[in-house]
């Protein structure tokens, strides 16, 4: 066997088509990092010519002159043959030594657990092997962390794509079902994002960060990474159309009104009973708030004639899974439910191009209703899909100094809590 640094060509072609390919493993993200100023590492094993293991890795930051490494979802080798990770890592560690190095993280692309839609565990036979080998060769596990606290999600939401559209969508929970039919008749459209819609994604993803209170990134980081990684990202737009929601609005009370005329036609002629009442006020209701909502979309057709935008996602090809990677939505046009639409477009690309899974990414290990992530794995599991649980963090001390980055590390997060 032997170590050595791949060129562009060689990686590409054994990573593409590794059982735990990932976006995170290709080309594209080379170019992303690269483009704003990362140093990148191709790196391999060859046997008898040929790659069997490789990984790409960058710089994450430095402690007192010495640089921490990370491969983001590698390695792509076979965690089961000790004697080709062993080979590996022992080499790597050297390779990283000889840069300046100090310690090595990786989130291998492996599943944990598979678990129910409710995150019940399904199969028992949960994928320790690989842990333990790791833990020989002296990487450090994060643990089975149930929340966010490392660089890639551990828990994700998936939806196995088996059978048409309509099949699918007859499994989702009736709720979903309804408010991704809502959205539509509601004048809601999606489309395709090019570059001129990143300032608009933009601003979306600022102001539902600040909203639901976590971290997002900056409009060249968007643009970049846009620009960048065309082989892999896809970016949704949803937006209203303002024609289109007034022109439906008006059709409901349009029927809506014919409605209320057949209560009141039923109310002259027979026993009015508290049935027959209860649609009366329904009805009447329902009247109230088409009118409402009829002045609401002459409004915004007056403000916004060619329609506005409401909310983004972007998406990732990933091997076996499309990923909605990140998404956002504006809270004033919250009613119009475009993340279902965001969601649900999501899906029907995935199954146009042939994935295997809709992945919905990131959600909490912990499945009670108090846990302050819940209202994400709640609107995730309208889908009807799994939950899955990957095998975790792991770094890999080398050289002494590490120890001193760790400890000061623990001790600022005992400050912090």
């Amino acid at each position: 066997m032997e170590f050595v640094e791949l060129t562009e060509k060689e990686f590409e072609k054994f990573a593409s088509t590794h059982k735990q390919e990932s976006y995170m493993q290709t080309l594209d993200l080379k170019n992303f990092k690269e483009n704003n100023n990362i140093k990148c590492y191709l790196v391999g094993v060859k046997e008898n010519k040929k790659v069997v293991a490789a990984t790409l890795m960058y710089s994450i930051g430095t402690f007192m002159k010495k640089k921490r490494f990370y491969s983001s979802r590698g390695f792509l080798i076979d965690y089961n043959n000790k004697e080709l990770l062993t080979f590996f890592v022992d080499k790597i560690k050297e390779y990283i030594k000889k840069k300046n190095g100090m310690s090595l993280t990786i989130d291998p692309n492996i599943i944990y657990r598979i678990r129910s839609s409710n995150g019940e565990i399904i199969d028992d036979k949960a994928n320790d092997e690989v842990i333990n080998n790791l833990k020989d060769l002296g990487f450090i596990h994060f643990g089975f962390n149930n929340y966010f606290e490392t660089m890639q999600v551990r828990w994700v939401y998936r939806l196995e794509l088996k059978g048409d559209y309509e099949e699918l969508k007859s499994n989702f929970i009736k709720s979903t079902r309804k408010n991704v039919e809502a959205t539509y008749n509601n004048g809601v459209h999606i489309r395709i994002g090019n570059v001129d819609d990143i300032k608009s994604l933009s601003d979306i993803f600022k102001e539902t960060a600040e909203r639901d209170q976590f971290n997002t990134k900056s409009y060249d980081y968007y643009k970049s990474m846009f620009e960048n990684m065309p082989n892999n990202i896809k970016v949704y737009m949803a937006y209203i159309d303002p024609k289109l929601y007034l022109s439906k609005t008006e059709e409901k009370l349009k029927n809506e009104k014919e409605n209320n005329k057949d209560i009141e036609e039923k109310m002259k002629t027979g026993m009015v009973g508290s049935k027959l009442l209860n649609k009366k006020e329904v009805s009447d209701n329902l009247i109230i708030k088409y009118n409402e909502e009829i002045k609401y979309a002459k409004e915004l057709l007056k403000e916004h004639p060619n329609g506005v935008d409401i909310g983004a996602l972007i998406s990732m090809k990933s091997g076996t899974d499309y990923i909605s990677l990140s998404s956002g939505t504006l809270t004033q046009y919250k009613k119009f439910y475009p993340k279902y639409a965001l969601y649900d477009a999501h899906i029907k690309d995935a199954i146009d191009m042939g994935f295997k899974y809709a992945n919905f990414y990131g959600i909490a290990g912990d499945f009670n209703s108090s846990n302050k992530y819940y209202g994400i794995y709640e609107f995730k599991k309208g889908f009807n899909g799994n939950v899955v649980e990957y095998i975790g963090e792991f770094t890999l001390p080398i050289g002494t100094t590490y120890k001193v980055f760790n400890f000061l590390r623990k001790v600022k997060r005992i400050v912090k809590k």
